[in-house]
Protein backbone atom coordinates (compact mmCIF):
# COMPACT_ATOMS: atom_id res chain seq x y z
CA UNK A 1 0.00 0.00 0.00
CA UNK A 2 2.31 2.60 1.03
CA UNK A 3 4.46 3.23 -2.72
CA UNK A 4 5.78 5.73 -4.27
CA UNK A 5 4.49 5.54 -7.20
CA UNK A 6 1.15 5.97 -8.25
CA UNK A 7 -0.82 5.26 -12.07
CA UNK A 8 -4.17 5.84 -13.81
CA UNK A 9 -4.26 5.51 -17.21
CA UNK A 10 -7.56 6.88 -19.55
CA UNK A 11 -6.82 4.57 -22.44
CA UNK A 12 -4.15 7.44 -24.63
CA UNK A 13 -2.50 8.24 -21.70
CA UNK A 14 -0.40 7.28 -18.08
CA UNK A 15 -1.07 9.77 -14.85
CA UNK A 16 1.68 9.12 -12.42
CA UNK A 17 1.92 10.80 -9.10
CA UNK A 18 5.58 10.32 -7.24
CA UNK A 19 7.59 11.38 -4.20
CA UNK A 20 10.32 13.42 -5.82
CA UNK A 21 12.67 15.82 -3.40
CA UNK A 22 9.67 16.54 -0.52
CA UNK A 23 7.32 17.54 -3.58
CA UNK A 24 4.84 15.14 -4.98
CA UNK A 25 4.93 15.21 -8.67
CA UNK A 26 2.34 14.73 -11.41
CA UNK A 27 3.12 13.48 -14.41
CA UNK A 28 1.88 12.37 -17.62
CA UNK A 29 3.26 9.89 -20.21
CA UNK A 30 2.40 8.53 -23.67
CA UNK A 31 1.34 4.59 -23.22
CA UNK A 32 5.27 4.42 -24.87
CA UNK A 33 6.39 5.82 -22.10
CA UNK A 34 7.38 9.72 -23.56
CA UNK A 35 7.20 12.43 -21.22
CA UNK A 36 3.69 14.29 -21.69
CA UNK A 37 4.07 17.13 -19.11
CA UNK A 38 5.23 17.18 -15.58
CA UNK A 39 3.62 19.04 -12.55
CA UNK A 40 4.82 20.08 -8.82
CA UNK A 41 2.03 19.77 -6.67
CA UNK A 42 2.73 20.59 -3.05
CA UNK A 43 5.77 19.57 -0.18
CA UNK A 44 4.79 16.42 1.29
CA UNK A 45 6.53 15.11 4.26
CA UNK A 46 6.26 11.16 4.10
CA UNK A 47 6.11 8.91 7.15
CA UNK A 48 5.33 5.91 5.11
CA UNK A 49 6.31 7.43 1.26
CA UNK A 50 3.34 8.50 -1.35
CA UNK A 51 0.21 6.01 -1.89
CA UNK A 52 -2.92 7.56 -3.28
CA UNK A 53 -3.71 7.05 -6.92
CA UNK A 54 -4.53 9.20 -9.28
CA UNK A 55 -8.33 9.51 -9.96
CA UNK A 56 -9.71 11.03 -13.54
CA UNK A 57 -12.71 13.16 -13.76
CA UNK A 58 -13.73 15.02 -17.20
CA UNK A 59 -10.54 16.71 -18.33
CA UNK A 60 -9.16 16.46 -14.57
CA UNK A 61 -6.25 14.09 -12.61
CA UNK A 62 -7.00 14.56 -9.31
CA UNK A 63 -4.36 13.43 -7.27
CA UNK A 64 -4.69 13.37 -2.89
CA UNK A 65 -1.50 14.37 -0.94
CA UNK A 66 -2.77 14.08 2.61
CA UNK A 67 0.56 14.39 5.03
CA UNK A 68 1.72 16.02 8.21
CA UNK A 69 3.74 18.84 6.00
CA UNK A 70 0.58 19.78 3.96
CA UNK A 71 -1.74 18.03 3.27
CA UNK A 72 -4.11 19.19 0.15
CA UNK A 73 -5.85 17.77 -2.74
CA UNK A 74 -5.23 19.35 -6.55
CA UNK A 75 -7.10 18.77 -9.94
CA UNK A 76 -4.79 19.43 -12.73
CA UNK A 77 -5.87 19.40 -16.33
CA UNK A 78 -5.06 16.22 -18.79
CA UNK A 79 -3.74 17.63 -21.42
CA UNK A 80 -1.60 20.75 -20.20
CA UNK A 81 -0.75 19.56 -16.41
CA UNK A 82 -1.69 23.08 -15.30
CA UNK A 83 -3.25 23.38 -11.94
CA UNK A 84 -6.72 23.91 -12.13
CA UNK A 85 -7.73 23.97 -8.11
CA UNK A 86 -5.92 23.23 -5.19
CA UNK A 87 -7.91 22.52 -1.68
CA UNK A 88 -6.01 22.26 2.07
CA UNK A 89 -6.48 19.44 4.14
CA UNK A 90 -5.87 18.74 7.63
CA UNK A 91 -2.08 17.89 8.10
CA UNK A 92 -2.26 14.28 8.98
CA UNK A 93 -0.16 11.22 7.29
CA UNK A 94 -2.97 9.51 5.78
CA UNK A 95 -3.27 7.22 2.51
CA UNK A 96 -6.45 6.31 0.67
CA UNK A 97 -6.96 7.76 -2.90
CA UNK A 98 -9.84 9.86 -3.69
CA UNK A 99 -12.65 8.49 -6.29
CA UNK A 100 -15.83 10.30 -7.77
CA UNK A 101 -18.71 8.74 -7.67
CA UNK A 102 -22.05 9.46 -9.29
CA UNK A 103 -24.69 10.07 -6.14
CA UNK A 104 -28.34 11.12 -6.64
CA UNK A 105 -27.05 13.36 -10.09
CA UNK A 106 -24.18 14.64 -8.46
CA UNK A 107 -20.31 14.05 -8.92
CA UNK A 108 -18.62 13.31 -5.56
CA UNK A 109 -15.58 13.21 -4.89
CA UNK A 110 -14.71 11.17 -2.06
CA UNK A 111 -11.58 10.26 0.34
CA UNK A 112 -11.47 8.76 3.90
CA UNK A 113 -8.75 9.66 6.44
CA UNK A 114 -8.19 12.46 8.84
CA UNK A 115 -10.76 11.13 11.24
CA UNK A 116 -13.60 11.49 9.00
CA UNK A 117 -15.03 10.53 5.37
CA UNK A 118 -15.31 13.45 3.06
CA UNK A 119 -17.08 14.46 -0.61
CA UNK A 120 -15.73 17.03 -2.29
CA UNK A 121 -17.03 18.92 -5.92
CA UNK A 122 -14.38 17.58 -8.18
CA UNK A 123 -15.02 19.98 -10.52
CA UNK A 124 -13.99 22.73 -8.08
CA UNK A 125 -12.40 21.15 -4.92
CA UNK A 126 -15.25 22.53 -3.05
CA UNK A 127 -16.41 20.26 -0.26
CA UNK A 128 -20.10 18.91 -0.10
CA UNK A 129 -20.27 17.55 3.21
CA UNK A 130 -17.97 15.72 6.19
CA UNK A 131 -18.78 13.14 8.25
CA UNK A 132 -16.94 11.85 11.57
CA UNK A 133 -15.69 8.35 11.17
CA UNK A 134 -12.80 5.63 10.44
CA UNK A 135 -9.64 6.40 11.64
CA UNK A 136 -7.31 8.76 11.53
CA UNK A 137 -5.04 6.71 8.88
CA UNK A 138 -7.07 4.94 6.31
CA UNK A 139 -5.71 3.27 2.81
CA UNK A 140 -8.51 1.85 1.48
CA UNK A 141 -10.70 3.24 -0.87
CA UNK A 142 -14.33 4.31 -0.33
CA UNK A 143 -16.92 3.10 -2.41
CA UNK A 144 -20.86 3.06 -2.94
CA UNK A 145 -24.06 1.93 -3.50
CA UNK A 146 -26.88 4.12 -4.57
CA UNK A 147 -26.94 7.00 -1.73
CA UNK A 148 -25.25 5.07 -0.02
CA UNK A 149 -20.64 5.47 1.18
CA UNK A 150 -19.22 3.09 2.92
CA UNK A 151 -15.44 3.34 3.96
CA UNK A 152 -13.26 1.22 6.72
CA UNK A 153 -10.07 2.29 8.28
CA UNK A 154 -7.76 1.81 10.53
CA UNK A 155 -5.05 3.43 12.87
CA UNK A 156 -5.19 3.63 15.34
CA UNK A 157 -8.86 3.46 15.48
CA UNK A 158 -11.38 0.57 14.05
CA UNK A 159 -14.59 1.13 12.41
CA UNK A 160 -16.23 0.79 9.21
CA UNK A 161 -18.94 3.02 8.35
CA UNK A 162 -22.01 3.75 6.28
CA UNK A 163 -22.84 7.43 4.79
CA UNK A 164 -25.87 8.82 3.53
CA UNK A 165 -24.19 11.05 1.08
CA UNK A 166 -26.85 13.12 0.34
CA UNK A 167 -26.88 14.45 3.84
CA UNK A 168 -23.31 13.90 5.00
CA UNK A 169 -24.90 11.69 8.06
CA UNK A 170 -23.96 8.29 9.71
CA UNK A 171 -25.99 5.80 8.95
CA UNK A 172 -24.47 2.86 10.69
CA UNK A 173 -20.95 1.70 11.78
CA UNK A 174 -19.30 -1.56 13.25
CA UNK A 175 -16.19 -1.72 15.04
CA UNK A 176 -14.24 -3.84 12.46
CA UNK A 177 -11.26 -2.39 10.42
CA UNK A 178 -10.37 -2.90 6.89
CA UNK A 179 -7.08 -0.86 7.02
CA UNK A 180 -5.39 -1.78 3.47
CA UNK A 181 -8.01 -3.04 1.94
CA UNK A 182 -10.65 -1.16 -0.23
CA UNK A 183 -14.80 -2.44 0.24
CA UNK A 184 -16.41 -4.06 -2.29
CA UNK A 185 -20.29 -3.68 -2.99
CA UNK A 186 -22.43 -6.50 -4.65
CA UNK A 187 -26.39 -6.49 -4.89
CA UNK A 188 -27.64 -4.80 -1.78
CA UNK A 189 -24.57 -6.02 0.63
CA UNK A 190 -20.79 -4.90 1.33
CA UNK A 191 -18.18 -7.31 1.49
CA UNK A 192 -14.71 -6.51 3.13
CA UNK A 193 -11.44 -8.69 4.22
CA UNK A 194 -9.38 -7.49 7.51
CA UNK A 195 -6.05 -7.55 8.09
CA UNK A 196 -6.01 -10.63 9.22
CA UNK A 197 -8.11 -12.84 7.33
CA UNK A 198 -11.62 -12.63 8.31
CA UNK A 199 -14.26 -12.31 5.86
CA UNK A 200 -17.31 -10.14 6.17
CA UNK A 201 -20.97 -9.44 4.75
CA UNK A 202 -22.53 -6.68 5.94
CA UNK A 203 -26.75 -5.64 4.76
CA UNK A 204 -25.80 -2.22 3.15
CA UNK A 205 -28.64 -0.39 4.33
CA UNK A 206 -28.57 -1.62 7.79
CA UNK A 207 -24.93 -2.60 8.22
CA UNK A 208 -25.72 -5.94 10.05
CA UNK A 209 -23.51 -8.36 9.64
CA UNK A 210 -24.76 -11.13 7.26
CA UNK A 211 -21.63 -13.99 8.09
CA UNK A 212 -18.03 -13.69 9.31
CA UNK A 213 -15.54 -16.23 8.03
CA UNK A 214 -11.74 -16.96 8.93
CA UNK A 215 -9.79 -17.02 5.81
CA UNK A 216 -5.71 -16.99 7.34
CA UNK A 217 -4.24 -13.64 7.41
CA UNK A 218 -2.67 -11.13 7.29
CA UNK A 219 -3.92 -9.64 4.47
CA UNK A 220 -2.80 -6.50 2.15
CA UNK A 221 -4.36 -6.78 -0.94
CA UNK A 222 -7.74 -5.68 -1.65
CA UNK A 223 -10.37 -8.20 -2.49
CA UNK A 224 -12.14 -8.16 -5.81
CA UNK A 225 -14.98 -8.79 -7.87
CA UNK A 226 -15.71 -11.00 -10.74
CA UNK A 227 -19.46 -11.96 -11.67
CA UNK A 228 -20.99 -12.99 -8.63
CA UNK A 229 -16.96 -14.16 -6.64
CA UNK A 230 -14.82 -12.94 -4.53
CA UNK A 231 -11.35 -13.10 -5.29
CA UNK A 232 -9.11 -12.53 -2.02
CA UNK A 233 -5.52 -13.26 -1.76
CA UNK A 234 -3.02 -13.38 1.55
CA UNK A 235 0.30 -11.94 2.27
CA UNK A 236 1.69 -15.67 1.66
CA UNK A 237 0.24 -15.99 -1.88
CA UNK A 238 -2.85 -18.16 -1.27
CA UNK A 239 -6.15 -16.31 -2.29
CA UNK A 240 -9.70 -17.72 -2.10
CA UNK A 241 -12.69 -17.78 -4.54
CA UNK A 242 -15.92 -17.21 -3.14
CA UNK A 243 -19.30 -15.96 -3.73
CA UNK A 244 -20.70 -12.67 -3.01
CA UNK A 245 -23.83 -14.19 -1.01
CA UNK A 246 -25.28 -13.12 1.87
CA UNK A 247 -26.86 -16.21 2.96
CA UNK A 248 -23.59 -18.18 3.88
CA UNK A 249 -19.93 -17.97 3.26
CA UNK A 250 -19.57 -20.55 0.06
CA UNK A 251 -16.22 -20.80 -0.78
CA UNK A 252 -15.44 -22.23 -4.71
CA UNK A 253 -12.08 -22.52 -4.57
CA UNK A 254 -8.46 -21.99 -3.10
CA UNK A 255 -5.19 -21.66 -4.68
CA UNK A 256 -1.48 -20.82 -4.10
CA UNK A 257 0.96 -18.32 -6.28
CA UNK A 258 4.29 -17.49 -4.83
CA UNK A 259 4.62 -17.32 -1.41
CA UNK A 260 4.28 -13.84 -0.84
CA UNK A 261 1.76 -11.29 -1.98
CA UNK A 262 0.86 -7.81 -1.73
CA UNK A 263 -0.56 -6.66 -4.60
CA UNK A 264 -4.39 -6.72 -5.72
CA UNK A 265 -5.08 -8.80 -8.06
CA UNK A 266 -6.14 -7.29 -11.57
CA UNK A 267 -8.91 -8.51 -14.03
CA UNK A 268 -9.19 -7.30 -17.40
CA UNK A 269 -10.82 -9.23 -20.54
CA UNK A 270 -11.10 -12.59 -18.50
CA UNK A 271 -7.90 -12.25 -17.84
CA UNK A 272 -6.38 -12.16 -13.99
CA UNK A 273 -3.11 -10.60 -13.33
CA UNK A 274 -0.85 -11.21 -10.33
CA UNK A 275 2.46 -9.95 -9.26
CA UNK A 276 4.22 -12.75 -6.15
CA UNK A 277 7.05 -13.48 -5.06
CA UNK A 278 9.09 -16.37 -4.35
CA UNK A 279 11.95 -17.07 -2.29
CA UNK A 280 13.58 -15.11 0.36
CA UNK A 281 16.84 -12.79 0.99
CA UNK A 282 19.00 -12.71 -2.48
CA UNK A 283 16.86 -15.93 -4.35
CA UNK A 284 13.72 -14.17 -3.86
CA UNK A 285 11.89 -13.28 -7.30
CA UNK A 286 9.17 -11.37 -7.95
CA UNK A 287 6.79 -12.48 -10.84
CA UNK A 288 3.59 -11.08 -12.74
CA UNK A 289 1.10 -13.76 -13.69
CA UNK A 290 -1.13 -13.60 -16.10
CA UNK A 291 -4.06 -16.46 -15.36
CA UNK A 292 -6.58 -17.00 -18.10
CA UNK A 293 -7.11 -18.24 -21.64
CA UNK A 294 -4.99 -16.63 -24.20
CA UNK A 295 -6.75 -13.72 -26.37
CA UNK A 296 -6.63 -13.86 -29.72
CA UNK A 297 -6.32 -10.71 -32.12
CA UNK A 298 -9.93 -9.25 -34.14
CA UNK A 299 -8.92 -8.64 -37.85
Amino acid sequence: THANCTVACDGTSLFVGFLNNEQIRATSLTLTGDIRWQTELGYFVPKFGYAASPCLFESLAIYAGDNRGGAFLAAVHRDTGEIVWRKARNDVDTYSSAIVAEINGQSQLLISGDDRVAAYNPATGDELWSCPGTASATCGTAVWKDNMVFASGGHPARQTIGIDATTGNKVWEDGVKCYEQSLLVAGEHVYGVTDDGIAICWDAASGVRRWRHRLSGPISASPVLVGNLIYATNEAGSTWVFEANPTAYRQVAQNQLGDAAFASLVVCNAQIFARVASGNGPQRQESLYCIGEELQDVE
